[in-house]
């Protein structure tokens, strides 16, 4: 039942409103068409010249009458005419009054037709009302007095009996403009219901729920962008469950060692070796902490925060400087930086620093002899590349490479420290500065990652 009162209230609105402009076109058609007949159609002159044939003409076919009128009123006494003119309006289909000249004049006729109402002449008046047909006044003066008989003749069907005519026809249009009507609504409704049903379903928790997209546009238009939107989510809260099982991996093997720590120094008597187990867990806890870090970075920069706050930045100092302080983690390797010159960005200098920290302390940790920094920049924007020489990455890989928690090599990362979240903050970084982070194989034989956003980020333009 309340399906119906919906269809019912989609049909009725759009049925009053094909209503509402259809009669709105038919006015302005019969205004365009009045226009265009005579004499609205003519300038002054023919018009007037109209006017008067048409007079004529019709003088001419009602001398008759006119003159039959006249000879019944003037064959009785003056004050009998009224009476007289009273009784002959049953035998007419038309109007017909007896008037003083002056109220006649006031009705504002022609020139031609006020000369000759002053010779007491009879004349007639076309006045045309357009498509609806035209008005004549017939005007007969009697002799001897003020009085002027006058009758008004409408030439053409009045508007009442036009849609008197029209009455069956117009019933027949009406019907078959709701059959039609109805038509069309129904599939629209149909898949809107559809449409509502399935976003109930996906709101309820089925993320596998998706519309129908062969629909009718707009509807499938609208369907496709909803089943974009269901994918998005969809693929987000599975990256959610991903992340949420991996942060409780993560968090149970430090944990795991605490415990083990805290059990062995409250079993061990000898001091020494409570001090061995605290240094352990201090490990632990750093671990810990730097976990927490990368958590709260890596969420921070979701697609929904807040846009970052830009400055200018020289990268080639900020890379020099972190090369300089990263270099002593590992003394064995050669780091060095390549820049044609100066180079001057805009970004966040906090973010930009982390995301090329990671990358750099990344190479390190699976590079031979060397790991190379290369800066440039040009009309299409700015390009910080870090490449090694270790075991490179394959190409199937290489997009896994930037999810959370994500490691290629298990018991490599697990040696060499490090929780995959750190490429995946990188992404986000690049994400933030309207740019990009990809894998590419180096020069060196190892991996190289470049990171790429615009000189001037969309928006920053409009700050300054």
């Amino acid at each position: 039942m309340r399906s119906l009162r919906r269809l019912g209230g989609l049909f009725f609105r759009m049925y009053a409103g094909i209503i509402v402009a259809i009669v709105i076109a038919l006015l302005v058609m019969v205004g365009m068409s009045t226009r265009r007949l005579p004499p609205q159609s003519l300038d002054a002159a023919q018009a007037e010249a109209h006017a008067e044939t048409s007079g004529r003409e019709l003088e001419g076919l009602t001398q008759g009458l006119q003159w039959l009128i006249e000879h019944e009123l003037l064959s009785q006494p003056r004050e009998h005419w009224v009476e007289t003119v009273a009784g002959w309006r049953e035998h007419f289909d038309y109007p017909i009054h007896l008037r003083p000249r002056d109220e006649v004049l006031r009705m504002g006729p022609p020139m031609r037709v006020r000369e000759r109402l002053a010779r007491g002449v009879p004349s007639a008046w076309l006045k045309s009302s357009g498509v609806t047909g035209d008005e004549v006044y017939l005007f007969l003066p009697l002799r001897g007095s003020e009085q002027v008989v006058v009758q008004e003749l409408r030439v053409g069907p009045s508007p009442e009996r036009a849609l008197e005519f029209l009455a069956p026809e117009t019933s027949v249009l009406l019907v078959v403009l709701g059959l039609a009507v109805l038509v069309l609504t129904w599939p629209l409704y149909r898949h809107v219901t559809r449409l509502a049903a399935t976003a109930s379903t996906f709101g309820q928790g089925n993320f596998q729920a998706r519309a129908e997209a062969r629909a009718p546009e707009p509807i499938g238009h609208l369907a496709r962008t909803f089943n974009d939107m269901a994918e998005r989510i969809q693929r987000m809260s599975q990256e959610q469950q991903a992340s949420l099982q991996a942060i409780s991996h993560e968090l149970r093997t430090p944990i795991s060692r605490l415990h083990f720590a805290l059990h062995l120094a409250r079993e061990t008597p000898e001091v020494a070796a409570v001090h061995a187990q605290l240094a352990d867990m201090v490990q632990d806890v750093e671990e810990l902490d730097q976990l927490t870090e990368e958590l709260l970075t890596y969420t921070r920069l979701h697609r929904d925060a807040p846009p970052l706050e830009w400055e200018r930045v020289d990268l080639t100092a900020l890379v020099t400087e972190l090369v300089r302080q990263l270099s002593v983690l590992s003394p064995n390797l050669r780091l060095q930086v390549q820049a044609a010159g100066t180079v001057e960005v805009e970004g966040s200098p906090r973010y930009l620093r982390r995301a090329i920290s990671n990358l750099i302390r990344n190479a390190q940790r699976h590079a031979r002899a060397e790991v190379r920094v290369q800066l440039a920049q040009d009309a299409s924007g700015n390009s910080v590349a870090v490449d090694d020489d270790g075991p490179g990455i394959p190409a199937a890989e290489r997009e896994r490479l930037f999810l959370p928690f994500t490691r290629l090599d298990e018991s490599r990362d697990k040696k060499t420290g490090g929780h995959g979240l750190g490429l995946a903050i990188v992404q986000r970084v690049m994400q933030a500065h309207q740019g990009q982070a990809r894998v590419a194989e180096a020069p060196l034989g190892g991996a190289r990652v470049v990171l790429s956003w615009p000189r001037l980020p969309v928006g920053l333009g409009d700050k300054r």
